[in-house]
C-alpha cells in the first residue's frame, strides 16, 4: 500500500487552493492569519488563511480554515471560526476539516455564510465516487480530495466530492444574504 503524504500546514494550504481553483474559483491575496496546535482530544492543528475568492464579477474576502484533527467538528468549532471573521476582515468563510462534521456544525455554518468541506484521502474519494472500479486507482488520483458537506433529502449529512465546475456550490453559500438566490 502506498503511504500517504503527511498533511502538514503547508500541504493543507496548497490543497485548499487547488480544490477551490478546481471548481473554477480564483484565489488571491492569501495570507496566514493564525496557526495553532489543537489540544487533546483533537490532536492536530488549525490554520487560518485570509484571502479573496472570486469568480468575476463576484468577489468575497474570506477566511479559509484548515482543521487537521481526529474528533468530529462541532457547532462550537464553527461558531469559533465565524467569530474570527471581523478580526481578520473577512465577510464569509470556508472551513476544510479532516474529521467528519456533527449535524449541528452544518446548522451553524448555514446560519453564517460558511461553507464546510471535508478532506478525505483520494482512494476513499475514488472508491465512493463511481468514477471507476474500487481498488483500481488511476495514476492521476491526488492523495487528498475535498467533499462538500450538505444534507440529503432526508436531512442527513452528506459528503459529495468537489468536482470541476462546481463553483456555484461554494459561491451560493458565500454570497451575502441580499445577494442569494430566492
Amino acid at each position: 500500500m502506498v503511504e500517504m503524504p503527511e498533511l502538514t500546514p503547508e500541504y493543507f494550504e496548497i490543497l485548499t487552493v487547488r480544490e477551490l481553483r478546481k471548481v473554477g474559483l480564483e484565489v488571491s491575496e492569501l495570507r496566514t492569519q493564525r496557526r495553532t496546535t489543537l489540544p487533546a482530544p483533537e490532536q492536530g492543528y488549525l490554520l487560518d488563511l485570509k484571502g479573496v475568492v472570486s469568480r468575476p464579477p463576484w468577489r468575497r474576502h474570506v477566511l479559509i480554515g484548515c482543521r487537521r484533527q481526529e474528533v468530529a467538528v462541532r457547532r462550537a468549532d464553527v461558531e469559533s471560526f465565524k467569530g474570527h471573521f471581523r478580526e481578520f476582515g473577512a465577510d464569509a468563510g470556508i472551513l476544510f476539516a479532516t474529521a467528519p462534521y456533527e449535524p449541528d456544525a452544518l446548522a451553524a455554518a448555514q446560519d453564517g455564510s460558511v461553507v464546510l468541506l471535508r478532506v478525505t484521502d483520494g482512494r476513499t474519494a475514488f472508491d465512493t465516487s463511481g468514477w471507476g472500479t474500487p481498488g483500481h486507482y488511476p495514476a492521476w488520483l491526488p492523495a487528498y480530495c475535498a467533499q462538500v458537506v450538505d444534507r440529503d433529502v432526508s436531512g442527513q449529512l452528506r459528503y459529495q466530492l468537489l468536482e470541476s465546475g462546481q463553483g456555484d456550490v461554494i459561491v451560493d453559500q458565500l454570497r451575502a444574504p441580499e445577494e442569494r438566490k430566492g
